[in-house]
């Protein structure tokens, strides 16, 4: 909310009274989690706000609702084990209790499968439509993967196959990454035995 009242103040929110603006600065806080609706013209909103709602739209909603996104839950673990390896602990604590390993995984997981599935639809879409500007695109993907159903008005000038692509995307938002992939990679038995275990140099 503050950080699109500060770049909005005298943007798109210009001529509105102060409570007004702070008003839509927090309706257009909450809409990119999941909801899709906006106060204002999305195209009207500067550089920055559209990263900002860019990144609100890509975290999501609460693991136990039906937002889309990799989901606060498994946002929050990744920064959390990101803390713990900065202070170099080898838990990862929260409000007195420690997170489970398979949380930790997963969470790492989703957040690399969302980042590469985007990074390839992206890509892609970047191919099919050489004329559209890569911030509209990313924006659109974004949208789409987590279910939030914002556009920069770009959906309309689309060709079929982009079309095609963008609801795929939000197929893969709807089911879950992780559910999706569960379903199509062929699952592992456990084993056993384990490998003699080592460490790999990082950085």
């Amino acid at each position: 909310t503050l950080a699109i009242a500060a770049f909005e103040w005298n943007g798109s929110f210009a001529g509105m009274p102060v409570a007004d603006k702070w008003t839509q600065a927090f309706f257009n806080a909450a809409c990119p989690r999941t909801a899709g609706f906006n106060s204002v013209d999305l195209t009207s909103l500067s550089v920055q706000t559209l990263l900002v709602y860019i990144f609100l739209m890509w975290i999501g909603g609460g693991s136990q609702s039906t937002a889309g996104g990799v989901k606060v839950n498994a946002f929050a673990v990744v920064v959390l084990n990101l803390v713990a390896v900065l202070r170099g602990t080898e838990r990862v604590e929260v409000f007195g209790r420690e997170l489970s390993y398979d949380s930790i995984r997963r969470s790492n997981a989703t957040v690399v499968m969302s980042l590469g599935v985007l990074f390839i639809f992206i890509f892609t879409l970047s191919i099919l439509e050489p004329g559209v500007s890569i911030m509209a695109l990313t924006f659109e993907c974004v949208s789409a993967l987590s279910t939030v159903g914002s556009s920069l008005n770009l959906t309309p000038h689309l060709c079929d196959a982009s079309k095609l692509l963008v609801s795929l995307l939000m197929f893969i938002g709807r089911v879950g990454l992780i559910t999706l992939m569960l379903g199509i990679v062929k699952q592992k038995k456990n084993t056993k035995y384990r490998y003699p275990s080592d460490n790999i140099i990082i950085n």
